[in-house]
């Protein structure tokens, strides 16, 4: 059986982690759990799949498990876990220390956090490769990408091109300015936790997915389009102008279970074949309301610490926003302030970003 260990197994991927692991139970041990502060709902996963270790931020009952408990509980765990996969689904660049550990002795990361490349692609890849880690991504999008370019050559590739719902306004005429969490968080597609769905909403994550195709792929013309249905997960364009497209209905599990199960494919009962007699739209971008993606672009080819204020800015306005002390368009307006007041340099290592974000995070009193 292989061993698996979850970072943030009480978010919605790390749910849905464990539902493909009910289904593959006799492929896969759990051996480690991290719940951040949803203690209620990992004593009850701990009760069900017995981990060796177990981290959370606020103590808890571990069971049997060795357990970890405060803000360096995931890199304690990290560093005593054996495991052949790994699956990162903490979010922001919390996960990027216990990551690091992680890659020096775990051969496969099926990776569900874009802040970590974002911010830190350059030490992540690097790692990876001296320790021989592989890495899977596990967002439809990237997914998509990463089937799409297997056994493929780099340099016949044009373009990556994502897709991109559009969240719950992109095609609406409303003043976005009174949009409210409570509204944002309401994906039509995809169900997904609060700040990825407010990234969605703004078109941030969009931003995020174009820097982190950039670094993963090592191909710099990225671009995206808005497809509401989530049917085509992204697609990859050729020199000869065919273009390969990965789709399903929007499922995260799937994306989840590639990753795990890798190179091999396994049924899902959870997933229908599409209906081909279903339309499939798309949508031109329009970034004088969602300006997100252009900024992200800049970044991407500006690079250092470019990407990751970009990334750290974009979690202080969600958090800021959701507390409603800012407004909607308010999120970009803090990204771009964020960029213009700090001085953009080479990443040099992982404590450099930790300042940064402390910086960042003072700056604007979060």
């Amino acid at each position: 059986m292989k061993r698996i260990a979850i970072f943030g197994s009480t978010g919605s991927i790390g749910v849905q982690t464990l539902n493909v692991v009910r289904r593959f139970s006799n492929e896969y041990n759990v051996v480690a759990l991290t719940g951040g502060n949803n203690t209620d709902l990992l004593e009850r996963q701990v009760a069900e799949f017995k981990p060796d270790y177990v981290a959370a931020n606020t103590d808890f009952d571990g069971g049997n498990a060795k357990k970890f408990v405060g803000k360096n509980a995931c890199v304690s765990l990290a560093k005593e876990t054996e495991a052949d996969i790994t699956v990162m689904a903490i979010s922001g660049l919390a996960a990027l220390a216990p990551l690091l550990v992680m890659i020096t002795g775990c051969k496969r990361i099926a990776l569900a956090n874009k802040e970590a490349i974002v911010c830190a692609g350059d030490i992540v890849l690097s790692e990876a490769k001296k320790n021989g880690a592989e890495i899977i991504p596990v967002d439809s999008e990237h997914s998509a990408v990463f089937q799409c370019l297997k056994n493929e050559d780099r340099r016949d590739v044009r373009r990556i091109i994502l897709t991109a719902s559009g969240g719950p306004f992109y095609t609406s005429s409303e003043d976005l300015s009174l949009v409210t969490p409570e509204r944002a968080v309401r994906h039509p597609t995809w169900n997904m936790g609060a700040k990825i769905s407010v990234d969605s909403a703004t078109m941030v994550n969009k931003g995020l997915e174009i820097i982190e195709a950039g670094r993963l792929f090592g191909i710099t013309n990225v671009d995206y389009v808005i497809h509401p249905e989530s049917i085509i997960h992204s697609m990859v364009e050729f020199t000869d102008n065919s273009t390969l497209a990965l789709m399903s209905y929007p499922n995260m599990e799937l994306a989840i279970q590639y990753a795990m199960t890798y190179p091999r494919r396994a049924e899902n009962d959870g997933v229908r074949p599409f209906d081909f007699r279903r339309p499939l739209t798309f949508i031109p971008s329009d970034e004088t309301r969602f300006p997100a993606p252009a900024i992200a672009r800049r970044c991407l080819k500006e690079g250092g610490t470019a990407p990751a204020i970009y990334s750290i800015a974009d979690e202080v306005a969600v958090s800021l926003f959701m507390k409603k002390l800012i407004s909607f368009t308010d999120i970009t307006g803090i990204i771009e302030e964020a960029l213009c007041i700090n001085e953009i340099e080479k990443v040099e290592s992982a404590n450099q970003l930790y300042e940064l974000s402390d910086s960042i995070k003072r700056h604007f009193g979060v």
